[in-house]
């Protein structure tokens, strides 16, 4: 488990199941670099050699995504994507598996998702939802408003044209509908679920360095008991954590019978286990 990034979930998660499925998890910390057991300046071939030579599977949380797939270039063990600056896919496999569990079906689904379109888990939770027939309909602010732009960092932006597009492709081969909606409530009208992720990178300087400015504008997009009140009677809850609550989320929805935030984080377990004794045919 290489860690360039900290982590609650993924760290406990994986260990926990490699563990639990006989075999043995090792972590290596890329920060801080003084005390780093590995340090992305190196050549990432020698790594994903030296690793591959040692470990059966690789799992990587990095900030650049350029990074993960260097690594899996030149792995000869499996490499697992544990969340890098555009990609979270494993969150995303256990969200849908969450909403399957909870709901019998996926396909037909409304997911209705509030916040930052360009982030890691919105454009991924698109993809995985149009390829299960969900529809996915993203509430987020009017980034074409010069007003709403002149307030956000610049890396915040619609969701990266080839990741929409990947999903329009999937979406018209299992007919789940893609919608990009500026009303709070007309995205949660008729939602199964409603999903938010955290509106600010808290080890990203620049972000919280603006957080006022980033909430004034996201603030109609918080996820909390009015909003709800709009979806289905039956809808459930989601964040994929850590939570800062009081923004993208109220704290007092995590005790709601809505809520499905702590079953989440414990799916990640068990579906992380599916995923590697699937990828070393185990």
């Amino acid at each position: 488990m290489v860690f360039e990034r900290p982590s609650l979930r993924t760290r406990v998660s994986f260990e926990t199941g490699m563990t639990q499925l006989g075999g043995h998890a090792m972590m290596l910390k890329a920060y801080p670099k003084e005390a780093a057991d590995i340090i992305f300046g190196e050549d990432p071939r020698d790594q994903a050699v030296v690793l591959s030579s040692m470990a059966d599977i690789i799992m990587a949380r990095t900030y650049s995504h350029s990074t993960i797939e260097k690594l899996a270039k030149y792995a000869t063990v499996p490499v697992m994507n544990g969340m890098t600056d555009e990609a979270h896919p494993i969150q995303i496999m256990t969200d849908l598996y969450t909403i399957l569990e909870e709901k019998k079906k996926l396909k037909g689904l409304n997911l209705a998702y509030m916040g930052e379109p360009s982030g890691n888990t919105a454009q991924d939770m698109a993809m995985g939802c149009a390829k299960m027939g969900v529809n996915f309909r993203l509430g987020c602010p009017n980034y074409d408003d010069e007003e709403v732009k002149s307030k956000l960092p610049a890396t915040f932006s619609y969701m990266a044209d080839k990741y929409w597009n990947w999903a329009k492709e999937d979406a018209a081969r299992t007919g789940a509908e893609l919608v990009i909606e500026h009303d709070p409530l007309e995205t949660v009208k008729d939602a199964d679920v409603i999903y938010t992720d955290s509106w600010i990178a808290y080890d990203v300087p620049e972000e919280k360095s603006r957080e006022a400015a980033i909430k004034s504008v996201f603030m109609p997009y918080q996820v909390n008991k009015e909003l709800i009140s709009q979806a289905k009677e039956d809808l459930i809850v989601m964040h994929c954590l850590p939570a800062y609550k009081g923004n993208e989320i109220t704290a007092d929805m995590f005790d709601d019978p809505h809520a499905r935030m702590y079953q989440q984080a414990e799916n990640r377990l068990h579906v992380q286990k599916g995923i590697m004794v699937t990828l070393l045919g185990a």
